[in-house]
C-alpha cells in the first residue's frame, strides 16, 4: 500500500510558511498577553502536521522549531526538539481525520498547541532560563492561549476540501502464490 497526499497545493503551504515567518519575526515579539507571545512556528507546525503525511510533519517541525530558536534569545534546538516531537504526535493522530476546519482537527490542534507550550515552558524552567516555574507555566498558559488562536487562519488556509490522506492499493498480485 502507499500511502498518497491530497488537499491543499504545495504553494498553499509555501505561502502559510512564508506568512508565518514574517509574523514571526515582526509581529510576535510585538503582541504580548500576560507575559506570553505568539509563536507562530508552532501554529504553522500544528496545522501542517493535520494535513501533511508523518515524515512531512516531522522535517516540518523541525525547520519550524530551528527557526523559532535562531530568532529568539532562547537554548537554540529546544524548540526544535519540542516540535519535532510535537508534530510526529499530531501528525499520527490526525492519520485518518477530515481536512479542514472540522471540530476533530481543532480539539487536536488546541490541544497540542496547549501542550507543546507548558512542555516548552518547563524545559526553558529545568534549563534555568526561567527561575520560577509558576512564571513559565503562566507564560506557556498566555501563549497556548494566543496560539490557539492565531491556529484557526491557518487550518482553514490549509485544510482543502479533499480528503487528507487516503490509501491506494496497487493491484501487483500476491506474495502468497502457492498458499490457496
Amino acid at each position: 500500500m502507499r500511502l498518497h497526499e491530497t488537499g491543499a497545493s504545495s504553494r498553499t503551504y509555501a505561502a502559510m510558511a512564508i506568512v508565518a515567518c514574517l509574523l514571526q519575526v515582526g509581529i510576535a515579539p510585538q503582541i504580548s498577553l500576560f507575559g506570553g507571545t505568539f509563536n507562530f512556528m508552532v501554529v504553522l507546525a500544528v496545522s501542517l502536521a493535520l494535513t501533511r503525511e508523518v515524515h512531512a510533519s516531522v522535517v516540518c517541525g523541525f525547520l519550524c522549531g530551528l527557526f523559532f530558536d535562531l530568532t529568539s534569545a532562547v537554548p537554540v534546538g529546544l524548540m526544535a526538539l519540542v516540535l519535532t516531537i510535537g508534530s510526529f504526535a499530531v501528525a499520527t493522530m490526525a492519520h485518518g481525520m477530515a481536512p479542514g476546519m472540522t471540530v476533530e482537527g481543532v480539539r487536536l490542534a488546541i490541544a497540542s498547541v496547549v501542550v507543546v507550550n507548558i512542555v516548552y515552558a518547563v524545559f526553558l524552567y529545568v534549563l534555568g532560563v526561567q527561575s520560577d516555574l509558576m512564571w513559565a507555566l503562566g507564560h506557556g498558559v498566555s501563549g497556548a492561549v494566543l496560539d490557539s488562536l492565531a491556529c484557526l487562519p491557518f487550518i482553514a488556509a490549509g485544510g482543502g476540501s479533499a480528503p487528507t490522506r487516503g490509501f491506494t492499493a496497487r493491484s501487483g498480485g500476491s506474495r502468497l502464490k502457492g498458499l490457496k
